[in-house]
């Protein structure tokens, strides 16, 4: 594993959730959030996504598409994080 560019303890090829506009590069990743059960979602921030606007795609899949999540990968389960744009200081909540 490159320890450079990834930084969760997660294998590379662990399954997170994610939205459409995220997975196509449409819009940015602006809220991360470390679920109970260990999972991770990354998604743009708006509210009532659609079943059809989740998808599944790999942990690596996620840092490619925004390394700055790498910021976050110790965030513990539970906790989230939202930032108001791309560069600016994730917040944890």
């Amino acid at each position: 594993m490159d320890k450079s560019r990834y930084k969760f303890e997660e294998e590379m090829n662990t399954a997170c959730l994610t939205c459409v506009h995220v997975m196509t590069k449409s819009k940015p990743i602006l809220f991360v959030s470390h679920d109970d059960d260990s999972s991770w979602e990354f998604s743009c921030g708006a509210n009532g996504h659609s079943e059809e606007e989740i998808k599944i795609i790999s942990l690596e899949e996620a840092t490619d598409i925004d390394g700055s999540i790498n910021e976050l990968a110790s965030m513990p389960e539970g906790v989230c994080a939202e930032r108001e744009s791309i560069g600016a200081k994730w917040m944890k909540k």
